[in-house]
């Protein structure tokens, strides 16, 4: 499936019939960004090439004030995995070991980024950040490495546990 840019509306979950339910998507190229508002707080997740995302499936943020939005920063293009896929993975192993290996990779990159958050100059979370955006999606050049994401200071914020403000300044 194609996600152009923009909001997920309503993040439904893509039911069909039985044979073709919907339990995840893959993404295979493209950036997608979760935002999360709790409390008057804000924070974000960078999901992108390998991937698993379930956003029809959040869990209440009740009884904490907040809300979850799932928007596509660029174009992508995603596989569902459905009952089908899940017939045929399960005669490869190494199939379903490589999907179980993807999903703890975004659990300790959540966790990496609840740490980053704990850091206290801006500045130094900001670059540990780019270090590591540059890590998963850079691409080195004579010039240096390259980091084909486009984030907005707000965006960066979200992602190191600041204000905008604060970003700015440090990004200055």
């Amino acid at each position: 499936y194609a996600l152009p840019k923009g909001l997920i509306a309503g993040a439904h979950h893509p039911v069909g019939d039985d044979d073709q339910q919907i339990f995840g998507l893959l993404i295979l190229s493209g950036l997608v960004i979760r935002e999360l508002d709790v409390a008057g707080r804000q924070t974000a997740e960078l999901l992108g090439r390998g991937d698993l995302i379930r956003p029809w499936d959040e869990e209440p943020l009740d009884p904490l004030p907040g809300t979850v939005r799932w928007s596509v920063l660029q174009p992508a293009q995603v596989a569902a995995l459905d009952r089908r896929f899940a017939a045929v993975a399960g005669r490869f192993p190494s199939m379903l070991e490589t999907l179980t290996a993807r999903a703890d990779a975004r659990a300790r990159m959540l966790a990496l980024q609840r740490a980053l958050a704990q850091v206290p100059r801006v500045d130094a979370r900001v670059l540990v950040l780019l270090w590591r955006l540059a890590d998963r999606w850079g691409t080195v050049t004579p010039e240096g490495v390259q980091l084909p994401i486009v984030l907005t200071h707000d965006t960066l914020a979200k992602l190191v546990g600041a204000r905008r403000p604060s970003v700015t300044t440090a990004v200055g």
